[in-house]
C-alpha cells in the first residue's frame, strides 16, 4: 500500500510531505510485505527528512509492530497508516493531545450515510414500534491517525500480534484517557 500512486507520487511520500509542511524531519517505517521495494523507493527519493526502517520478522499487526521502536521514540509521536491522506493541521491536532493528557488521541473523520430504506423498529412479538423514513445518520470512523504517548511504545510486548484498534480498547478497559 504504501508505494500506491496518487497521481505520480506514493501515498506514503505525501503522507509524509504532508508532515514535513509542519517541520516532522524523522520517520520512522514498520515495514513487512515487499520491505525491499519500499526500501529501493525511499533510499533513492531525495527530500528534506530522513526515514529509517524496522523490519518485522514475523507479521505483528497495527499495534504489535511498534514494540520494534522502543529504543527509536522518546516522545509523543504520530502514528499513521500508510493508506490515508489527512489534510488537517498536525500541529493543532499534537497541541490538543497533550492539553488533553490523553494517552492516545485518534484522529476521527465524520461521514454522514443516508439509508435508502424506510428504517423500521420491531417488538418481540413482531409490533412496528417505531418507523423512519430514508433516515440520515452521522458516525465518527477512525481515520487510522493517532498521536500517540512514549508510554504505550514501552508497555508492548515483543513479538506480540495486536491490532491498535485493540491496544486503544485495552488502555481504554484500563482507564486510560483516549481522545
Amino acid at each position: 500500500k504504501p508505494l500506491i500512486p496518487i497521481g505520480e507520487i506514493p501515498i506514503a511520500e505525501h503522507i509524509m510531505d504532508r508532515f514535513a509542511k509542519y517541520g516532522v524531519s524523522k520517520f520512522l517505517l514498520i515495514l513487512n510485505h515487499k520491505k525491499n521495494m519500499i526500501k529501493a523507493y525511499f533510499n533513492d527519493m531525495k527530500k528534506d527528512y530522513t526515514v529509517e526502517y524496522f523490519d518485522e520478522d514475523k507479521p505483528l499487526n497495527t499495534g504489535g509492530g511498534l514494540s520494534l521502536l522502543k529504543d527509536s521514540i522518546d516522545s509523543a509521536f504520530f502514528l499513521t497508516n500508510c493508506d490515508i491522506l489527512v489534510d488537517e493541521n498536525y500541529e493543532k491536532i499534537y497541541k490538543y493531545h497533550k492539553e488533553q493528557k490523553n494517552i492516545i488521541t485518534m484522529v476521527c473523520s465524520v461521514k454522514n450515510f443516508k439509508i435508502p430504506y424506510g428504517v423500521v423498529e420491531i417488538s418481540e412479538t413482531g409490533e412496528l414500534k417505531n418507523m423512519v423514513e430514508k433516515p440520515e445518520m452521522s458516525f465518527f470512523t477512525n481515520t487510522g491517525v493517532y498521536v500517540v504517548e512514549k508510554k504505550v511504545i514501552d508497555e508492548i510486548e515483543p513479538d506480540r500480534n495486536v491490532s491498535f484498534p485493540d491496544i486503544i480498547n485495552e488502555y481504554k478497559e484500563q482507564g486510560e484517557k483516549i481522545g
